[in-house]
């Protein structure tokens, strides 16, 4: 037999969330519909706990980890600075709602505290994050690279990534340096 899912209101979901939060956070807002909360680095364990297991909550569903960077890369005054974000996004099959953790990051040490003794399903979402954006997650039981080799250097997701230049070899066939560089083609 089927059980009825309770139905909220974005604003009742809003409100509920910001109640179970209470202090935990810095900021709350409504995004198409979704709860958005803000929290400090320190305060991460604590939302998600209370987002999980509060019976006003229940968003027992971890659905990802990542980040953003939101540096202001391309601009000479301000490369460099800016802010990571850790996005945390949780879903409440029973009450049907979605909700959003934001933490802001010093670009210069971001560091989080990581939340796989709640989820454990995140651990490899804080490794890839770790080995992608360099956000160290305090407390995970091994932040080791899942896709490149442990002498990468680098983080390819910041904006501040540099791509390696390509080089266009000669062409075998070619009889100048213009055909060269075009691969031959003339």
């Amino acid at each position: 037999m089927a059980v009825a899912r309770e139905r909220l209101s974005p604003d009742e979901i809003l409100e509920r969330v910001e109640r179970v939060l209470d202090d935990k956070i810095t900021a709350s807002r409504l995004n198409f519909g979704q709860a958005d909360v803000t929290c400090e680095p320190d305060r991460l364990v604590d939302v998600v706990t209370a987002l999980r297991d509060h019976e006003d909550t229940r968003t027992i569903f971890f659905t990802f980890l990542s980040a953003i960077d939101r540096s202001t890369f391309g601009n000479e005054e301000s490369e460099g600075r800016g802010e990571l974000e850790v996005l945390v996004h949780l879903y409440s099959p029973e009450l049907v709602f979605h909700v959003n953790v934001h933490v802001p990051l010093p670009m210069d040490s971001p560091t989080c505290a990581s939340i796989s003794g709640v989820f454990r399903g995140a651990e490899w979402h804080e490794r890839e994050t770790h080995e992608m954006f360099g956000i160290a997650f305090e407390g995970h039981p091994g932040l080791t690279n899942l896709y490149l080799p442990e002498d990468f250097e680098g983080r390819p997701l910041l904006k501040s990534f540099r791509l390696p230049g390509r080089f266009v070899k000669d062409w075998p066939g070619a009889k100048d340096p213009e055909e060269a560089a075009g691969g031959g083609r003339g």
